[in-house]
């Protein structure tokens, strides 16, 4: 069994898939592409935000639908952005584009700042409205650390829950902001499929929570996969 199945996603269905959240995002979305070229898909990784590219992965910054074409016949799985700040990627906004020329479309639709929990400011996330699917994922190491110092966006996160930024992140909290159009399903349009994932169960103990909230999002409609990657698998490097 796959990612991809795990997350009760078709990856020929649902052909463009966003990400958002925090703690695992960028590994979840190379762990779907490695898994899609696998499969013979031709695949576009892109951002709507910003991301650091892959340095195994071919970089372009031309959405001209033939050039594109091009780069998916040689290389198979491309990325599509343009080197900004810092030396991280902006999107191009092509969405559609993509889609009309790659099989497997992969999008991360916001930032966390390497954080394991997040609400989304007022700009973001950023989910294309071509997106079929989005996951939503969020790290347990969050648990029982307090929100000032464990969230991105930590005022917004203590607002959202109606706490302070001392107080520690609890399973309730997490299972919160996974399902609400205020957390990690805002933006989420109701034809596309939503998706949570629950990363860094490394521990007995730390599956055994997983499960309470999944079971809490699963009263709610919604799927929740419970994850846990290895070491050397974090960031998605070792993938391509």
């Amino acid at each position: 069994m796959g990612l991809w199945s795990d997350l009760h996603l078709d990856m020929d269905r649902h052909r463009a898939v966003t990400l958002v959240g925090g703690g695992g995002k960028t590994t979840t979305m190379y762990a779907l592409a490695r898994e899609a070229r696998e499969a013979g898909k031709r695949v576009i990784v892109t951002t709507t935000t910003h991301i650091m590219p892959h340095p195994r992965i071919f970089l372009t910054d031309d959405p001209a639908p033939e050039h594109l074409r091009q780069c998916l016949e040689r290389h198979g799985i491309i990325t599509l952005g343009t080197l900004g700040r810092a030396d991280k990627l902006c999107g191009t906004g092509e969405i559609g584009l993509c889609r009309s020329v790659a099989d497997v479309v992969l999008v991360e639709g916001d930032g966390a700042r390497i954080r394991p929990l997040k609400i989304p400011a007022d700009h973001e996330p950023v989910i294309p409205p071509e997106s079929d699917a989005v996951v939503a994922v969020a790290g347990m190491d969050a648990l029982d650390k307090p929100i000032g110092e464990i969230c991105h966006r930590a005022d917004l996160v203590a607002a959202f829950l109606g706490k302070t930024l001392e107080d520690k992140v609890t399973e309730a909290d997490m299972t919160a902001i996974l399902s609400s159009e205020r957390g990690s399903r805002k933006n989420v349009a109701p034809g596309m499929a939503y998706r949570c994932l629950l990363n860094k169960t490394d521990t007995p103990a730390l599956r055994e929570r997983a499960r309470v909230i999944a079971a809490g999002l699963d009263r709610l409609g919604i799927f929740t996969l419970i994850k846990s990657y290895e070491e050397k698998e974090r960031g998605g490097l070792c993938w391509f």
